[in-house]
């Protein structure tokens, strides 16, 4: 009996603290705008689950650097099979579109002055200058690059001036699927 309501305890407080990650996560997004929607295509069903019942599956965290130029990882890496549609989290103007550093990158200047990065793209669907639409097509998955081997990442990122910062806390909550 003891065990039982040891587990209810643990289960109770698991369950507080996940509701009120949701609520900081709602209330940054208000904060900062409208929450992004999916960068990923519908696809491979190998890869479903994420985010929010689309394809991909975040199999690199955000990590912060300690100071601006120290090592980190700028954004969230997104499993993705060669050949799937990356699209537009939000709307916005195509600030730069292009290689760098030997990868096919997109960056999408939005409404509120932040920026989003895409990078490792095998093909560019947009050119400086466009105007894209929240879920617009912009590219094409399955490009390499610096420390990306892999042709099935896609590289998000997203700043505030010059800050880099995690691009899961402007998503809206959903299913993802997290891969450690």
């Amino acid at each position: 009996m003891k065990y039982l309501r040891a587990r209810s305890a643990i289960f109770l407080v698991v369950t507080v603290f996940a509701s009120q990650n949701v609520q900081r996560v709602e209330a940054a997004m208000n904060r900062t705008g409208e929450a992004w929607g999916s960068p990923v295509t519908h696809g491979s069903p190998a890869l479903r689950g994420a985010p929010g019942g689309t394809d991909g599956r975040v199999v690199k965290f955000f990590v912060a650097p300690r100071v601006p130029w120290g090592p980190g990882h700028r954004g969230i890496d997104i499993a993705l099979r060669p050949g799937s549609v990356v699209r537009s989290v939000s709307r916005g103007t195509v600030s730069m579109a292009g290689p760098v550093a030997g990868a096919n990158s997109v960056v999408i200047r939005h409404q509120d002055g932040t920026r989003s990065g895409y990078s490792f793209l095998l093909a560019l669907l947009v050119t400086k200058g466009e105007r894209v639409t929240k879920g617009e097509a912009l590219g094409i998955s399955g490009g390499t690059g610096p420390g990306h081997l892999n042709p099935g990442v896609l590289h998000l990122s997203w700043r505030v001036g010059e800050e880099y910062r995690d691009p899961l806390s402007r998503m809206a909550p959903r299913g993802w699927h997290f891969v450690k």
